[in-house]
């Protein structure tokens, strides 16, 4: 049980460590192109890290189960095992100890905390989008503001005194576009609580009118001139699926709503199952190593993985059921735990006394 803990541990933490590099570049990247302001990467790969933690717990739970088992067999200690008089299916009873609280963490951060992170991840992307200051603008870049038609760049910012340095401004007006350029810039509210670019020592240029001919522009300076900033609504749109309330997916009865009710309940239910798989799969060869084994276990993680993605997609489509493929998939993946556990040790998972010396004798042929 401590190496199981350990292990288990270990492979969580790479995961988790892997999941959220991922996240934190991919936001990173939405930050430098200006979609995304830079005070909304961390709440976000927090929220997008919860949402992922129940399919890690269960690779967590498998691979470590698989490493423990296999320093058994490489290590000679199973065949010792099984020398004292012991079944290979008595390692299910450890090994179910161990899983079966982590798996019970799994289904309910799956069914109830996963849709709540989802949930608010929205929620915080859609105030994000809201937004309606300078914050998302990157110095260097050309930000479309697309609700106003406006397009701003700017050229540097001042930290200490909150300005925006040579700050140049496209509008697309029904009456004609406009240019603005300005040495510099800065964002107040009055005392209505309206929004607005103040820009200080600048120029504009404007065409004359909607009818104006191709060259009429009017050119003016100023010394400070504001661009008032529209506020936004945030959105209140329905949530997706996937950003749901487990109990909501099944008042609402929908493909779609019942193809992510399909997934939260496999995740936890898949992963007790490979739990048991991993019994069998951690058999090893002290003469060929453990990496040929380590590896086959890892694809047919990800088969059973994408399988469940697929029923899920089937599901969302109306081609299959919901019931059917909640019996059919998981009725699949017991079947086959029990035959990889017979084929493997020959008849060897009996657990009555008298059988386990013939079960030994079987398991230990080539």
């Amino acid at each position: 049980m401590r190496e199981l803990t350990v292990n288990a541990t270990y492979v969580f933490v790479v995961l988790v460590a892997i999941v959220m590099t991922q996240f934190i570049v991919r936001l990173i990247g939405q930050a430098s192109s200006g979609a995304l302001p830079t005070d909304g990467l961390l709440p976000l790969v927090g929220f997008r890290l919860i949402g992922q933690l129940p399919p890690l717990m269960v690779i967590a739970v498998f691979i470590s189960t698989l490493l423990t088992l296999s320093r058994g067999w490489r290590d000679s200690e199973t065949p010792i095992w099984m020398s004292a008089g012991q079944s290979l299916v008595a390692w299910i009873r450890p090994v179910l100890t161990f899983a079966i609280p982590l798996l019970l963490v799994a289904a309910s951060l799956s069914l109830f905390l996963s849709p709540w992170a989802e949930k608010k991840s929205v929620e915080f992307r859609r105030i994000l989008d809201a937004r309606d200051d300078l914050a998302v603008l990157a110095p260097g870049l050309f930000q479309e503001r697309r609700r106003d038609k406006q397009v701003f760049f700017i050229e540097s910012t001042d930290l200490v005194r909150g300005n925006i340095k040579n700050v140049f401004v496209f509008a697309d007006d029904p009456n004609g576009a406009w240019v603005t350029r300005a040495r510099e810039g800065r964002v107040i509210q009055d005392e209505q609580g309206d929004r607005y670019v103040v820009l200080d020592d600048g120029k504009r240029v404007r065409r004359s009118g909607a009818n104006a001919a191709l060259n009429e522009y009017e050119l003016a300076s100023f010394a400070r001139y504001g661009i008032r900033m529209n506020a936004a609504e945030v959105k209140n749109d329905p949530l997706e699926e996937r950003a749901t309330d487990t109990l909501a997916l099944v008042d609402r009865g929908t493909p779609s709503a019942y193809s992510w009710l399909f997934y939260r309940i496999s995740v936890p239910l898949a992963g007790l199952f490979l739990a048991l798989l991993a019994i069998p799969l951690a058999y090893v060869n002290p003469r060929m190593g453990r990496s040929l084994n380590l590896i086959f276990a890892i694809l047919l993680l990800m088969i059973t993985l994408n399988l469940m993605n697929i029923m899920q997609a089937k599901i969302s489509t109306e081609s299959i059921g919901f019931y059917s493929a909640l019996f059919l998939f998981h009725g699949v993946l017991a079947l086959f735990v029990f035959g990889f556990y017979y084929r493997r040790y020959r008849g060897a998972i009996s657990l009555w006394p008298w059988q386990r010396a013939s079960a030994f004798s079987s398991a230990s042929k080539p």
